[in-house]
């Protein structure tokens, strides 16, 4: 894991900037970085699943584009 993909997963944890996505912990969003690399793709990957699913709440001011 690299210095950029770490970031990502520190603000997958949840932080003081953002609000955390239910149902993503520390375990979901190692492995979640781990398989797409990066916070966009992880969100990609979570709206598409939401289509089907409805699995993950992201917050509409998360502020990642």
């Amino acid at each position: 894991m690299n210095h950029d993909e770490f970031v990502d997963l520190c603000i997958l944890c949840g932080c003081d900037y953002c609000d955390s996505i239910d149902g993503i912990g520390s375990i979901t969003a190692y492995k979640l970085i781990l398989k797409h690399r990066t916070i966009e793709n992880v969100l990609k990957f979570m709206e598409s699943e939401n289509k089907n699913k409805q699995k993950y709440n992201i917050p509409t001011d998360y502020p990642i584009d």
